[in-house]
């Protein structure tokens, strides 16, 4: 343990926890930890030594980005201290009572005391909660007010960001419903339950609810903190080469087998689109705030009888972050070459998508053998339903069938089709 001279002893209470107390690792005592102060700063806390019964502990306090960084594991510990330079050293005895403060900089700590490059956040557990807060942060709602239109508007988009993650598990039958929870008082925030409805009937194998949460939380921490770092035009070329999306893919996948079902062969394909339309959901959230005269900035976090527990935090940056990431069939650049049939003709697709309203979804566009493209599906119903048609077959059977349709080639890549009913 080395010494401290006492020129930088203090007396505050800026490094108490006195709120959200959250232990990060645990070793005989509470390793890492973190959690808020009386003025609601985020605290991230670390057990430095211990001898002779006095524990050291390092506290450095944090703002929304910054613990972002560290919980989404962007930044390691000692990123952070580089980063403040400042660091409140807080020793204890071993009932936990404060025997003195200090506020040093970085400079005064020997290197040997520092965390290693390497002290990212450990695992904790995965987190199986679907109760998920939105806490505005800046301008008007620093002062916990806000304009109501803008308030509205801010809950539709996040609504449907919320409903959209679930586009993925729409093969199992269950219902999920997303209530408006009322927040704790004196902060702005808009919570949301999401509970898991099944059918009342016997079932051998029910739903394991607990799985679907954890696919959620997992999917929703990937399209707003990890997608943004995967490689450009990353949904429409190689998506199973990235180690984080086959996570989310195989937690999908785990809810299916709960369930007793089998996971479609193009399980791949509508995760690809469902995160897809949840990251242009999310954009829609994050570019409200440029234009908000509310709030500028959004805290995400999940909350347990009103215990809010940072998950990340969202600025107006996303959509930019994420822009070259998602799927582009639309897109056309003048050296695009597009090629479109003149005629309808005869090709094999798999339905993974359809809205039977619409009769616009997805499919596997087969060109040779089991070599395809994934293309979007445009189906022209011409007055007609599309119950019990061969493109309700491929998708409820998970089968390959043959069509008539006018295929289109961006750059020699089938893009599209479209079919007739």
């Amino acid at each position: 343990m080395f010494e401290i001279d006492n020129q930088f002893k203090v007396n505050t209470s800026l490094p108490v926890i006195v709120d959200n107390y959250t232990l990060l690792h645990f070793d005989e005592y509470p390793i890492l930890f973190s959690g808020t102060n009386k003025y609601g700063n985020k605290l991230l806390g670390s057990l430095s030594s211990e001898e002779d019964d006095l524990f050291r502990y390092f506290v450095i306090i944090l703002d929304d980005k910054q613990y972002s960084d560290f919980i989404n594991k962007r930044k390691s510990y000692l990123d952070l201290i580089t980063q403040i330079q400042e660091i409140f050293v807080v020793d204890r005895d071993i009932n936990e009572n404060q025997l003195s403060t200090y506020q040093l900089p970085l400079g005064e700590i020997p290197k040997e005391y520092l965390p290693l490059s390497s002290s990212y956040i450990p695992e904790y557990g995965v987190s199986t909660v679907l109760n998920f807060a939105f806490s505005l942060k800046g301008k008007l709602a620093d002062y916990h007010k806000a304009l109501v239109n803008e308030v509205n508007g801010i809950s539709q988009r996040i609504y449907n960001y919320l409903e959209e993650s679930f586009e993925a598990l729409d093969g199992l039958d269950f219902e999920p419903k997303i209530y408006l929870q009322p927040s704790a008082i004196g902060s702005y925030r808009i919570n949301f339950d999401i509970e898991i409805q099944q059918p009342q009937q016997y079932k051998l194998f029910q739903l394991n609810e607990e799985k679907v949460g954890e696919f959620i939380n997992a999917y929703l921490n990937y399209v707003a903190y990890t997608l943004p770092s995967e490689d450009d035009d990353f949904l429409n070329q190689t998506p199973e080469q990235s180690k984080n999306f086959l996570s989310v893919k195989n937690s999908l996948i785990e809810v299916y087998q709960s369930a007793n079902v089998q996971p479609a062969k193009t399980i791949s394909d509508k995760l690809v689109e469902s995160i897809n339309n949840s990251a242009a959901k999310l954009s829609e959230v994050t570019d409200f705030l440029k234009t908000s005269q509310s709030f500028k900035t959004i805290e995400l976090g999940s909350y347990v009888d009103n215990e809010f527990k940072t998950i990340g935090y969202l600025d107006n940056d996303y959509k930019s972050s994420v822009a070259l990431k998602l799927l582009n069939e639309y897109a056309v650049e003048e050296e695009n070459q597009i090629e479109s049939d003149e005629e309808p003709k005869d090709y094999r697709i798999l339905v993974f998508r359809l809205n039977r309203d619409t009769g616009n979804g997805g499919a596997r566009l087969y060109y040779h053998d089991e070599d395809f493209n994934t293309v979007k599906l445009y189906i022209h119903k011409m007055g007609k339903e599309l119950s019990n048609s061969t493109f309700t077959k491929s998708l409820d059977e998970d089968k390959v069938v043959d069509v008539k349709g006018i295929a289109t080639k961006i750059n020699g890549v089938y893009k599209k089709i479209d079919c007739y009913l």
